[in-house]
């Protein structure tokens, strides 16, 4: 007791009050959300006999949502503590990027490609391609068919051209057959109706007025067929007329002529030509239906000649034996000029699927092109295909590149060809319609 009342020591009291007024510091930093402290308690034990619940999942899963959530939370907690400059910069930045964005989008250079079609189906892809110039490689294939076709070529047409003319030598055998089938009819007819005077007057009428009509009618056509030589001689056109007279016909040395003028020079002026012969051809119709109506007159006159006491029955049978005779000559002819027909038919055919079978390559080779000069496929979505005039288009040299839309017109395949001629900074529009595409098949016949 005494201890615990006896005073402290000189120099104690200075050190316990020096360990009164110490102070625990503890740093705190700023801008640290404040945690909240979980308390776990610990679950009771479960009574025996009950089966135990199951564990509550743990909703702070570690995982890439949980890291994204929380990285995403920690940058929105430090840009709220940007300075206002920063955000006007940021501002700033991204103007510009909308702008330039804007700037290139309207100074872009885009060719605007779109469909018209009626007649033309594309297939149920339809693409717009842009290849690389194949001029050279379409030439060749050209130069190639060519000369595979040349040996056939002059034989069809030749063969075309005679068959032309057996057509019309059978046309005008059967108006032959026709007339004279129609006169026996009328002669069957009247034979019992005909007298003596009536077949002498009309014998003297047939024989003067008629000669000299169809002495007109030579004479006529004789000069037609010298103009139309002359003419072809003048302009040195391949024009060679037929030697066999039976040929030597006013519409078939038109038609020779006409042929003629598909090979003329170059300095002929073919409308003109054309011009004069069609005028030739109507003044020989307009004289010929004449010359029909005057030799049609000179029936009508004979009819006036008829007399009953003129009749002669015999005379009449034996005209109708002369026409029967002649009748069978003109069938015979006939049947021996449609058999010439059918031979030159067949020979044509024969020509053409010659022909078909060394042109049938030619499209496939075409076909080949677009895989070896693709420079880009677009698909024609809508009838619309924009075609960015960047990347390989670009830097295609200009003039090189064309555009190409392939398709089927009546059956056929054909293809719409156009050079792609941009003009820079701007949106252009190209239009295709049903006239554009042209058959592969007809590009053999270009030259």
């Amino acid at each position: 007791m005494a201890e615990e009342n006896a005073p402290p020591p000189a120099g104690g009291e200075v050190e316990t009050a020096k360990k009164k007024l110490r102070l625990k510091v503890t740093r705190v930093e700023e801008n640290q959300p404040r945690v909240r402290r979980k308390i776990f308690t610990p679950r009771p034990a479960d009574e025996p006999g009950t089966q135990a619940a199951p564990a509550p999942p743990n909703e702070k899963r570690v995982g890439a949502g949980r890291i994204l959530t929380e990285l995403g939370q920690k940058a929105w907690e430090a840009a709220k503590g940007w300075n206002r400059n920063v955000w006007i910069g940021i501002g700033a930045v991204i103007g510009i990027m909308i702008l330039s964005g804007v700037w290139q989008e309207w100074r872009k250079t885009v060719v605007r490609v779109r469909v018209e079609l009626k007649d033309v189906r594309l297939g149920d892809k339809p693409e717009v391609l842009v290849l690389y110039d194949f001029t050279e490689r379409l030439a060749g294939l050209r130069r190639d068919y060519g000369r595979r076709l040349a040996p056939l070529r002059p034989q069809i047409r030749e063969i075309e051209r005679t068959l032309s003319l057996a057509r019309a030598d059978a046309a005008g055998t059967a108006e032959k057959v026709r007339m004279v089938e129609q006169a026996l009819g009328e002669e069957g007819a009247q034979v019992k109706k005909v007298f003596e005077d009536y077949r002498t007057s009309v014998s003297k009428l047939w024989v003067e007025e008629a000669g000299l009509l169809d002495k007109e009618f030579d004479e006529k056509r004789t000069v037609f067929l010298n103009e139309v030589e002359e003419r072809a001689r003048t302009l040195g056109l391949f024009y060679h007329p037929d030697e066999d007279e039976d040929l030597q016909q006013p519409e078939i040395a038109a038609n020779e002529f006409r042929l003629a003028l598909y090979r003329a020079p170059p300095s002929i002026k073919l409308p003109e030509q054309f011009g004069w012969i069609e005028a030739k051809l109507k003044g020989w119709h307009d004289f010929e239906k004449d010359w029909n109506s005057r030799y049609k007159g000179l029936g009508a006159r004979a009819k006036q000649l008829r007399s009953p006491a003129s009749t002669s029955l015999d005379l009449k049978q034996e005209r109708v034996k002369i026409q029967d005779q002649e009748l069978k000559k003109f069938r015979v002819d006939a049947q021996v000029i449609q058999k010439e027909i059918q031979d030159y038919e067949v020979r044509l055919k024969e020509l053409k699927d010659r022909e078909a079978q060394a042109k049938g390559p030619f499209e496939e080779d075409v076909n080949a092109i677009p895989e070896a000069f693709l420079c880009m496929r677009i698909p024609l979505d809508a009838d619309v295909a924009p075609i960015g005039v960047d990347g390989k288009v670009a830097q295609a040299a200009p003039g090189t590149l064309r555009i190409v839309i392939r398709g089927k017109k009546d059956g056929q395949p054909a293809w719409v060809i156009r050079a792609l001629e941009p003009v820079p900074h701007q949106k252009t529009e190209v239009i295709f319609r049903d006239a554009d595409f042209q058959p592969i098949s007809d590009w053999l016949e270009r030259d």
